[in-house]
């Protein structure tokens, strides 16, 4: 997902400062994807120039004016049109463990096996931490907002789990090659 697209969708439910903008989207998708201030800023720059965006300055009392930022009509026009639009590239693979898998000392499967391990407790920790924001959102007022983000979390659940059998499975497969060798 492009973060200028993220940009004008919260941008699309009101006017907000670099920060504020920061907040929504850790709101809204912070436990999937970090994002930092620097790109917030230069993606506001960019959005600018096309012509997307357009900021208001308010004046602070001992601080140099706040830039408020505004989704223009072709903004709009522009996320409507991302919105619309069915995503179309299957999501690339890019796993850091399974790079990890490739350049392991193959003759000591154990470190793998051992590896392996770690990894299945963190998916589970990474379940359990999202288990638990999913029940907080059950508590919030229903929304659509707390809505989407469940189905986040749902997919992330989905994900964590798919990993953890993926998992098992390369272990299974690593101690039946072991088996084989001796």
């Amino acid at each position: 997902m492009s973060i200028k697209y993220a940009i004008l969708g919260i941008l699309a439910e009101g006017n907000l400062h670099g920060y504020e903008l920061k907040s929504s989207f850790d709101e809204k998708v912070g436990e999937f994807w970090s994002l930092n201030y620097g790109q917030i800023y230069s993606t506001l720059d960019r959005l600018e120039k096309e012509e997307l965006v357009t900021h208001d300055r308010q004046a602070q009392e001992k601080r140099p004016d706040k830039k408020i930022f505004s989704i223009t009509p072709q903004g709009r026009n522009e996320l409507d049109k991302w919105l619309s639009t069915p995503v179309t590239k299957v999501r690339a693979l890019r796993d850091e463990f399974f790079v990890k898998l490739v350049f392991m000392d193959k003759t000591n499967p154990g470190l793998i096996i051992e590896l392996i391990e770690k990894q299945k407790v963190l998916y589970l920790k990474h379940m359990n931490r999202l288990t638990h924001r999913k029940v907080a959102l059950k508590k919030e007022a229903d929304s659509l907002d707390a809505l989407t983000t469940e189905l986040l979390m749902d997919a992330g659940l989905f994900h964590a789990e798919a990993d953890i059998k993926w998992l098992a499975l390369c272990e299974s497969k690593i101690k039946a090659a072991i088996g084989h060798e001796k």
